[in-house]
């Protein structure tokens, strides 16, 4: 129903916000180091595959954790996210090109959380006739302008009967008068004879409007399937899965109707409407109320008003709450809870400890979200490694190691190899992908911390059970200041603890001895030989004479000690 021009059309924002705020913390939780390889058959390939999937999703080239968020997004607010599809363009990297999940028609049985299963898997894409006609061209495609050929051919022809030629006719768009696009389906799976047979475990085939423009051909390689998607709620029987927004849009709905319907009556509230006995004015004709104005009344009969105004009730207490019961039923459909997004709520003076509880149970289903988001994560990588080592060119490798390194990996160039390298080494390890959960981990790790260790180190009794570096090094690592280099090092550390120890012995004169020598020799050469003075005695005195003995070099000082 279309409203009049001074209705209101107000619209709450809350779905954008939900979906929003989830895309948000997927993505913050995606830290610059958060993918992990382990091989513990071989640590080369490990080492090989952590720098090449570190080099090719950055954001430089794959853009992976932009992608990967865009991608969740979709998947927050519909229940599938967008089909991430990675591909290696030979001289510029990895990309994702990412889908909408109307666009790719799955199998009925595919199995929740397995993108590779189920019998096949189908792209459909509005594609321009130019681009078709570029690909024949290179030689992907066959016979493409039968594709537009909507003309009438032999009765005995399926293809160019009437019905054929009215559906084909609908798989064609003119955008403009040279421009025309065309209904192009690419299928991926398995490929039966007419007995039910299976004549191909996994091919790949394409129709433009319904004519084959790319004759099937078996796929070579470690996946059927090019594209991988995901749920953040996945369903326990089907593929997709369920959206933050599911079950709550006519909550919203309601919600934007009573504020429409408010604003409409706070029109009448402010300019209410008015009552004119137009007998008793001196000018039947001047009935127009503007403010200000002087009105000319005449005596009535019985001494009632000319001009009434008519009075109505303020209902905005009533439309407050009914709008607060909504949002509160809104937040719990949705498990995006004001204290998730860290606002006050609608509780006044909530205890500190009432509203932490309220927030760690919040958060907990973001936690079964982030397993699943991860999974996504791990699977579209994974793909994504695979498709590289198929596509990768050795020019392609060199962009990320020296000749040296590649020839004692055993890279080398081979013309006869389908991408031009050989000796690249198998994909056989495993990926871990650091996203929500060890983000909630974290967290609780830091409150652990400062609720907990912090105070007991101010304690006499429990302080000398506890290392203060370790305390620093651990918050250092969860909140990735790492490169900030605000804490010391390893080494730095070590040296401190001998001159805590001198200190605590009252040593002056050796604390001096070590600041000057850490300057003259460096850390790791004073470090040295402060160990292999600790080998041969743990007495705090007999080390600050060992010390006052060593000299300003290496020689030097390994020679005073001995």
């Amino acid at each position: 129903m279309e409203k009049e021009e001074w209705q209101a059309k107000t619209i709450v924002p809350k779905p954008f916000q939900t979906v929003q705020f989830g895309a948000a913390a997927i993505k913050k939780a995606f830290s610059p180091q958060f993918l992990t390889i382990k091989n513990a058959r071989d640590k080369v390939s490990e080492a090989f595959w952590q720098k090449v999937m570190e080099y090719y999703l950055n954001e430089q080239h794959a853009k992976y954790v932009t992608q990967f968020a865009d991608a969740c997004l979709m998947g927050l607010a519909i229940g599938t996210s967008q089909e991430m599809i990675p591909r290696f363009i030979p001289g510029k990297g990895l990309e994702f090109a990412l889908v909408e999940p109307w666009k790719i028609i799955r199998d009925p049985d595919a199995v929740p959380r397995d993108p590779q299963s189920g019998m096949y898997w189908v792209h459909e894409e509005w594609l321009d006739y130019y681009v078709l006609k570029e690909a024949e061209r290179r030689g992907k495609y066959v016979q493409v302008a039968a594709c537009v050929d909507t003309s009438a051919g032999a009765n005995n022809n399926p293809l160019t009967t009437q019905e054929a030629i009215a559906t084909r006719k609908n798989m064609i768009i003119e955008r403009s008068r040279f421009r025309k696009m065309v209904l192009t389906r690419e299928f991926h799976g398995t490929v039966l004879a007419p007995s039910g047979e299976m004549l191909l475990p996994a091919a790949r085939l394409t129709l433009g409007s319904n004519r084959v423009i790319e004759l099937p051909r078996a796929i070579d390689g470690d996946y059927r399937f090019p594209g991988v998607s995901f749920s953040p709620l996945p369903h326990l029987l089907r593929y997709d899965g369920r959206g933050l927004l599911e079950g709550v849009l006519s909550l919203w709905e309601a919600m934007n109707n009573i504020l429409c319907l408010h604003q409409d009556y706070l029109q009448w509230l402010v300019n209410p409407p008015r009552e004119i006995n137009v007998d008793g004015l001196n000018d039947p004709k001047d009935a127009k109320i503007v403010p200000g104005k002087d009105i000319l009344v005449k005596d009535t009969p019985n001494g009632q008003q000319v001009i009434r105004i008519e009075q109505r009730r303020s209902r905005t207490n009533d439309v407050l709450a009914q709008l607060q019961h909504y949002d509160q039923l809104f937040q719990r459909g949705t498990f995006v809870s004001d204290s998730v997004q860290g606002m006050p709520g609608w509780r006044q003076d909530e205890p500190y400890r009432l509203a932490a509880m309220h927030l760690d149970q919040a958060l907990g289903v973001f936690g079964l979200m982030g397993g699943n988001v991860e999974v996504g994560a791990i699977q579209s990588i994974t793909l994504a490694a695979q498709v590289i080592r198929r596509f990768a060119g050795y020019k392609d490798y060199l962009e990320i190691f020296s000749e040296e390194e590649l020839k004692k990996i055993g890279v080398q160039p081979d013309a006869e190899a389908p991408s031009g390298v050989n000796g690249v080494p198998e994909f056989d390890g495993t990926f871990h992908v650091s996203g929500i959960q060890a983000l909630m981990k974290d967290s609780e790790c830091l409150r652990t911390i400062r609720e907990m260790i912090i105070p007991l180190s101010g304690n006499p009794r429990y302080a000398p059970y506890i290392n203060p570096f370790r305390v620093l090094k651990a918050i250092e690592v969860r909140t990735n200041l790492g490169d900030e280099k605000i804490i010391a090092t390893d080494e730095e550390a070590q040296i401190i603890e001998v001159q805590q120890q001198l200190a605590a012995a009252k040593e002056q004169e050796a604390m001096e001895k070590v600041r000057d020598l850490q300057e003259a020799l460096g850390v790791t050469e004073l470090i040295k030989a402060i160990k292999e003075i600790q080998g041969e005695t743990k007495n705090v005195p007999e080390m600050a004479k060992r010390i006052m003995m060593l000299e300003g070099g290496r020689k030097n000082a390994v020679q005073g000690a001995e």
